[in-house]
C-alpha cells in the first residue's frame, strides 16, 4: 500500500507531479479515497475529496452520483481543477456468465450503447494508463457498454453480450458512468481510464428460467464487499506513473470509432 495523507488538513504528503481526477457514482465505491480531506461543494454542487500522497502527487475525488450526465459534469469539474488525467472507479454489471462477482474489469473500449447517433459514441482508453493500472491492480480487460438506465433483465443481457462480441472479444460489462466520462476527456485531450469490478452479473439460463429476475439482489452487499477496490489501487497507480514520468510519450492513438449494435 501506498501511503497517503488524508486527514482534515491534507497532511504533509507532497503535491508534486500530475493532478489525478477520479469519478465515483456512489460513495461506497470511493475507497480509500473517501479519506481525504472534504472540500465544500463545488458550484455543481459535488463534494470534493483531496489526498496528497506520499508519491504520485494530488488526487482529487469526486462521487458524480448515476447517470452520464452526472457523470459528464463531474468530469468537466474535474478538468476546471487542472485534472491531468482521468479515472473512473466503481461498480458494474456482468454481460456473460463466465464475469464473477468481484471480477476487476478494465475499459480496453467504452460505448454509449444507447447513443443513436453512431459517430463518435465509442472511446479508447489511453493505453499507458490502461497498462500502467493492470500492472499494480490486476484484473482483466474488456469493452463497457454505458447507458443511462440499468440492464436488468437476463434477455437483454444476453442481447447486448451477443452484440458486442462480434467485434469486441473479451469481457463485457455496463455501467452508467465510464463512456460519458471518456467523451469529455477525450474532447479536452486528457488521457483517461476505467476500471470497475462486477457487483452483479448474468444469471445462467437455468437460474434465469427458475425465478432469478433481478439482478439488483444482492448489490448492497456486493458494493461493501467490493465497491471500493477499483478507487484503492489508484495511489499505487500514482506512484508508479510517478515513477515513469521521465519516459517518452507513446504514439498518439484514435479515440473514438464507429459502434452498431
Amino acid at each position: 500500500m501506498v501511503p497517503f495523507s488524508g486527514d482534515g488538513e491534507g497532511g504533509g504528503g507532497s503535491a508534486a507531479g500530475p493532478l489525478t481526477g477520479v469519478i465515483a457514482a456512489l460513495p461506497g465505491e470511493l475507497g480509500v479515497l473517501g479519506a481525504g480531506r472534504k472540500r465544500a461543494a463545488s458550484r455543481l454542487g459535488t463534494p470534493i475529496y483531496e489526498t496528497r500522497l506520499d508519491a504520485g502527487g494530488r488526487v482529487v475525488a469526486v462521487v458524480s452520483g448515476v447517470g452520464k450526465v452526472a457523470a459528464a459534469s463531474a468530469a468537466a469539474l474535474l478538468i476546471a481543477e487542472g485534472a491531468a488525467r482521468i479515472l473512473v472507479v466503481g461498480t458494474c454489471g456482468g454481460l456473460r456468465a463466465t464475469e464473477g462477482l468481484g471480477d476487476l474489469v478494465h475499459a480496453r473500449k467504452a460505448i454509449q450503447w444507447d447513443l443513436a447517433v453512431r459517430r463518435g459514441r465509442e472511446l479508447t482508453a489511453d493505453p499507458e494508463l490502461l497498462d500502467a493500472w493492470r500492472a499494480v491492480a490486476g484484473g482483466l480487460q474488456g469493452t463497457i457498454l454505458t447507458a443511462d438506465r440499468p440492464v436488468l433483465r437476463f434477455s437483454e443481457r444476453f442481447r447486448l453480450a451477443r452484440a458486442v462480441s462480434r467485434s469486441h472479444p473479451g469481457p463485457a460489462v455496463a455501467d452508467m458512468e465510464a463512456a460519458a466520462v471518456g467523451a469529455v476527456a477525450s474532447q479536452a485531450g486528457i488521457p483517461w481510464a476505467a476500471l470497475k469490478v462486477v457487483s452483479d452479473r448474468r444469471p445462467g439460463w437455468l437460474q434465469a428460467f427458475a425465478g432469478a429476475q433481478s439482478t439488483l439482489a444482492g448489490f448492497e452487499e456486493a458494493l461493501r464487499a467490493h465497491g471500493g477496490k477499483p478507487a484503492d489501487s489508484v495511489p499505487q497507480l500514482c506512484a508508479a506513473l510517478a515513477v515513469g514520468l521521465e519516459a517518452g510519450p507513446s504514439p498518439a492513438r484514435p479515440n473514438q470509432h464507429e459502434f452498431e449494435l
